[in-house]
């Protein structure tokens, strides 16, 4: 199954603005995500793809430094950037991710993408939609929604909602304790607790500092960091 791994990320941002230039173990965070999208068994490229505000030219020379292509689009529609893209790829499928899940395991996406490949689904994720390992959406079907035109403000914003409310689509959905973790309070960068929450889990778990980090992320309890 050929796919290509987009990560949206921006150095706008109205509750933690320039989040992306935090550090997590000495890397900022649009470095280790270029890492981990690197990671991703069965990924034919990788590509970062942010709003194309003058201000994300910031993170152009890190990005590339990584490997990893470096694509601003509507800094606003986000479903069209991602569709943008991907329009010429030759990938089946788009794993999308975000660059504020600084704790995505591509041990998880490859599961997840294997599990949707093996019913031919359209679109996966883990429940309630994990922060550790984003979602896989069939190329066509995401294109398909952005040449209705029918889509809604939340599928502009969100990119997937539109496909995940949808009955038209197959879907596959893993559980909520998959691979042996509680993706229900799964881990995320969008607020200053969260930063603290971040820099909290640095000094306690240095197994997280690698990219594939799974046995050490199960011993976390997201609840109480």
């Amino acid at each position: 199954m050929a796919m290509i791994v987009v990560m949206q990320g921006r150095v706008r941002s109205l509750r933690l603005p320039g989040k992306g230039f935090f550090t997590f173990f000495g890397q900022t965070l649009w470095e280790r995500m270029c890492d981990i999208g690197k990671e991703i068994r069965g990924a034919n490229e990788v590509v970062f793809a942010t709003g194309d505000h003058v201000e994300n030219r910031l993170v152009q020379p890190l990005i590339e430094s990584k490997g990893v292509r470096f694509f601003m689009g509507s800094e606003d529609n986000v479903l069209q950037r991602y569709c943008d893209v991907v329009r010429d790829s030759s990938a089946e499928y788009v794993v999308r991710l975000t660059c504020d899940n600084y704790l995505i395991q591509p041990e998880l996406v490859e599961a997840l993408a294997a599990a949707v490949r093996e019913k031919n689904a359209d679109y996966g994720y883990i429940e309630p939609l994990s922060h550790y390992a984003g979602e896989v959406i069939r190329r066509e079907v995401l294109l398909q929604e952005y040449r209705s035109g029918k889509y809604t403000p939340l599928a502009r914003e969100h990119v997937s909602y539109d496909i995940r409310q949808s009955t038209t689509y197959r879907q596959v959905t893993l559980p909520a304790d998959y691979g042996g973790v509680d993706h229900r309070h799964s881990l995320t960068l969008d607020t200053l607790d969260d930063l603290l929450v971040m820099k909290r889990l640095e000094r306690s778990y240095p197994g997280l500092a690698q990219p594939r980090s799974l046995e050490e992320l199960r011993k976390v309890d997201p609840t109480k960091s």
